[in-house]
């Protein structure tokens, strides 16, 4: 446990720095471990990749944190709890998010500046898919919000599944650019997690 406490710590400290690569790392080593976390919370198929993704990007816009954080399991199970929590309540599922709640007091902790900086980054995320071409958009869209994968795409929009990759690529460099022009920097993984990871 202590190896990999101290080889997590190292990682925190690398992706505090901006090294996309330990964040990749971190990003594959926990989705294992906190998806059946999720599922099992909120009982539900279907969002754990979107709370997933939430995770993450929470971590990368509150890097600068990282380095102070003594035990990283703990405190990313902190940020599912916490990220599950929001979501029940968002449905309007008061009662399982609060026993969510009571079963880990830790979700307690304040994430107000995170959620603010996730909300700021979400938005410049939506804002840079509306100056997408209407293909590359709709390409975009039927990826990441339908989840559907590229020969289904290609499928549905009766275009080659070459065409459907390229078009994502190029898109997932535009988003990057344009939030990179708001100087928001983010890793490639979280941008194309259910684009190109997963088909």
């Amino acid at each position: 446990m202590n190896n990999d406490t101290g080889h997590e710590t190292a990682l925190f400290h690398r992706i505090a720095e901006g090294d996309e690569s330990a964040f990749e790392a971190l990003f594959h080593l926990y989705v294992p471990k906190i998806k059946p976390v999720i599922a099992r919370i909120i009982q539900v198929e279907g969002p754990e990749k979107d709370i997933i993704q939430e995770i993450f990007l929470g971590i990368w816009l509150s890097r600068e944190k990282l380095p102070e954080v003594i035990v990283p399991h703990n405190w990313i199970f902190k940020m599912v709890y916490h990220r599950c929590y929001s979501w029940l309540q968002k449905q309007g599922v008061r009662d399982k998010a609060s026993r969510v709640i009571t079963q880990e007091s830790t979700a307690h902790a304040n994430f107000t500046e995170e959620n603010i900086a996730f909300s700021e980054t979400a938005l410049l995320v939506k804002q840079a898919i509306l100056q997408l071409p209407p293909q590359a958009q709709k390409i975009y869209l039927l990826s990441r919000e339908k989840g559907l994968k590229i020969a289904e795409i290609a499928s549905e929009l009766q275009l080659s599944p070459q065409t459907v990759k390229n078009s994502l690529v190029r898109s997932l460099r535009s988003i990057r650019e344009y939030l990179t022009g708001k100087g928001i920097i983010l890793p490639m993984i979280l941008l194309g997690w259910g684009v190109l990871y997963f088909f």
